[in-house]
């Protein structure tokens, strides 16, 4: 057993897919009554990202960051930079592209407040059948560098066990 671990740790490292960085904490929040308040207002740069499989109809989410934060991905992942956009332009912005997919799967967006050392760096905003991450990797005393990481949740193995689909990473 420790072999096959020392195996797939080689193999990620190899590939480029092992980092170091500390995954932030999050808080869900209720997404109506933050778009009511000054905060909800606040315009954020935004970026859309989807899963892609052997699922036809692909899960959407967003992160919603402050400036002076740089956002890393893995490669290959289908993300679309949108500027600045305030939570509720968010909101368009999905019911937009649910309906430009014809898609009929797709919850209402969870919404997540990211911290990171004690202080607001941002949101994700995520299908409920998305498991979003944000890891700080900021390497010295560089400007905040975060990584975004997601996977769908929707795969199942026929034994009641989910397991990740796609991986941002």
């Amino acid at each position: 057993m420790p072999g096959t671990f020392i195996g797939i740790l080689c193999i990620l490292i190899a590939t480029g897919c092992a980092f170091t960085g500390t995954l932030l904490r999050w808080n869900q929040i209720d997404a109506s009554a933050l778009m009511k308040s000054e905060a909800g207002k606040q315009a954020f740069n935004t970026m859309r990202f989807q899963t892609f499989g052997p699922n036809a109809q692909p899960l959407i989410g967003y992160f919603l960051y402050k400036d002076g934060i740089e956002v890393e991905t893995g490669g290959g992942i289908p993300l679309v930079r949108l500027g600045k956009k305030t939570l509720e332009e968010v909101m368009a912005d999905y019911v937009s592209v649910q309906r430009a997919n014809m898609s009929t799967v797709g919850s209402n967006l969870i919404v997540r407040e990211i911290i990171r050392a004690d202080a607001l760096v941002g949101y994700t905003a995520s299908d409920i059948n998305m498991d979003v991450r944000i890891w700080d990797i900021t390497k010295g005393d560089e400007p905040p560098v975060l990584r975004l990481e997601f996977r769908d949740l929707r795969r199942d193995d026929g034994l009641n066990n989910r397991r990740p689909q796609m991986r941002g990473f």
